[in-house]
Parts: structure tokens; sequence; C-alpha cells
């Protein structure tokens, strides 16, 4: 059985990462049968630091500031979700693949690394947050973390670098 771990949480969602890992799972259903873990990391600390540069000072007023917070966190889920419900809906079109969701609250790269080495799988997919190149090369990245330890276990990756 072949096993694929689709990572998607609130700010890293891309399409082109549910399109190329269910196009995956539909080629390796021709040689026996898959199973696909879609993983949503609701990532707590990424609104914490936008509520952290924002708050305090009351830039926007107290209550203004705590109405974009909060419609922010709502914008990044519901698109998240709706790449989940994506990959349910063309999941369901191919016969004999296996899909679960799973949703977790913590920090993208410490639930990513978690599911990937407990979950023993051959094929991960995810989206690397939008940062610019240099920051990247700089500071590292936590999708290459989480790649780096996949490929060290024998596993593919596959990072897609955009959230549309």
């Amino acid at each position: 059985m072949s096993r694929i771990l689709l990572v998607l949480s609130t700010t890293r969602y891309s399409r082109a990462s549910v399109n190329h890992a269910i196009d995956e799972a539909r080629e390796l259903l021709k040689h026996g049968s898959v199973s696909m873990r879609v993983l949503y990391i609701i990532e707590t600390g990424e609104l914490a630091k936008v509520r952290s540069s924002i708050d305090g000072d009351g830039w926007l007023g107290d209550q203004p500031q705590g109405k974009v917070i909060d419609a922010l966190a709502r914008q990044h889920h519901k698109t998240a979700r709706h790449r989940i419900q994506r990959a349910r809906k063309l999941a369901a079109e191919l016969e004999g693949l296996e899909l679960t969701v799973d949703e977790v609250e913590g920090n993208y790269k410490d639930e990513a690394s978690q599911a990937a080495l407990d979950g023993d799988v051959d094929l991960v997919f995810m989206t690397r947050a939008d940062k610019p190149f240099i920051t990247r090369f700089l500071f590292g990245s936590e999708a290459e973390t989480v790649a780096r330890l996949v490929r060290e276990g024998g596993g593919r990756v596959v990072i897609n670098d955009s959230i549309v």
C-alpha cells in the first residue's frame, strides 16, 4: 500500500498541493491500494504573531484590531477547509483511495514532522510559507526541515511555493 500525507494549514493551503496529491494517488492506484491522510494544522502561533505585531499599541483601536485578527483567522480557516473539501470530493471519484482527514492545533513544523514520522509515509505534499527566497535561504524553511526528515526516512516530498 502506498501512503500519502497531504499537509494543509491555516496559512499553507495550496490548491496545487491538493491537485498534485490526488493526481499522484490516481497514478499509484494503478499499482495497488493507496491511503491518503490530509493533516490540517491550525497554526495558533501564526495568528499570535499577527496579534502581537499590531496589538498593544491600539493602532487600529482595541475593538477594530480584534475584529481584523478574527476576520483573518476565519478567512484562512475557510480557505483551508475549502481545500479539504476539494480533496474529499476528488478522492471520492477514485475507487480504492482511502482518505482520512485529521485536524490538529499547533506548530506547522512540529505537527507535520510528527505526522510524517508516525505515519511511515511514502510521499508528502506540503506548501512552503509565503516568504521571500532570501529569507528562506538565510533562515531556513519549516517545510524544508520536514522534507529533510521525510527524505532521510526514504520518502519523497513535493513542496509547492504558493497558497493559490
